[in-house]
C-alpha cells in the first residue's frame, strides 16, 4: 500500500520529494490518471494547478490524463497508470460519482496492486471506512445530495481531517475524543504518507 494523503496536494516541497521517492520509475515515464469533478465552474482552475506542478516535477505532458466523474464516464477505460491523483471537492458528490462511474472498486484493487495514490481533500476522506468526517466542524461539506450511505472506498482505518487550522484545531481535539477510529488532523502543506506498515506525517 503506498499513499500519500494530503490537505492540498503536492503544496509543499516536502510533499513533492516524498512524491519523487514513492515513484517506481523515473518521473519522465511516469504516467498518471487525475480523478475531478467539473462540477462547478472554478473547478477547472485546480485541474490546471494540478497538471503544472506534475509538470514540473518531470511527469510529461502526454502521460498526464483526466478522469471527470463529473461526466457519465467508466473507470474500466481508463488503463495502464502509474498514479492515480484524486483531487477535492465536495467529498458527499465526489462519492456518489465514484460509486457512480465504477471508480470504487477501480481505486480498490488499484492500491491492492501496490500502485501509488495521492488524495487532496476529499480525495484523501473517501478511501476511509466512512466519510462522515466530511460532515464535522465549522468548514464541513454540506451534504446537498441527500447521500446516506457514508461507507468510504474501505483502504485505510486513518480518517484525515483536511485544512486544519488553528480555529479547527479545538474542534479536531473533540472529535478525536469521540471517533472509534484514528484521525490524522493535516494543515495545508502536510500531508500522512503510508508506505506500507509505515506511517509518517510530512511537513
Amino acid at each position: 500500500m503506498k499513499l500519500l494523503l494530503t490537505s492540498d496536494g503536492l503544496s509543499s516541497r516536502k510533499i513533492q520529494k516524498e512524491f519523487l521517492k514513492l515513484l517506481d520509475k523515473p518521473a519522465s515515464e511516469t504516467k498518471v490518471l487525475v480523478m475531478h469533478t467539473l462540477r462547478l465552474k472554478g473547478h477547472i482552475k485546480y485541474l490546471k494547478r494540478i497538471r503544472r506542478q506534475l509538470i514540473s516535477l518531470g511527469i510529461k505532458k502526454n502521460n498526464i490524463s483526466a478522469a471527470n466523474i463529473t461526466e457519465n464516464i467508466k473507470a474500466s477505460k481508463f488503463k495502464n497508470f502509474d498514479v492515480f491523483f484524486s483531487c477535492g471537492g465536495n467529498t458527499y458528490y465526489i462519492l456518489d460519482r465514484v460509486r457512480k462511474t465504477g471508480f470504487d472498486k477501480f481505486i480498490k484493487k488499484f492500491v491492492k496492486s501496490d500502485k501509488f495514490y495521492i488524495g487532496l481533500s476529499a480525495g484523501s476522506i473517501i478511501i476511509h471506512k466512512t466519510i462522515e468526517i466530511a460532515g464535522w466542524g465549522t468548514n464541513r461539506d454540506i451534504n446537498e445530495f441527500g447521500l446516506r450511505n457514508l461507507k468510504g472506498i474501505g483502504i485505510t482505518n486513518i480518517a484525515i481531517f483536511p485544512h486544519c487550522d488553528k480555529k479547527r484545531e479545538k474542534e479536531v481535539s473533540f472529535f478525536k475524543k469521540q471517533a472509534p477510529y484514528p484521525i490524522v488532523a493535516l494543515k495545508d502543506r502536510q500531508a500522512l504518507l503510508i508506505n506500507g506498515k509505515t506511517k509518517r506525517l510530512i511537513k
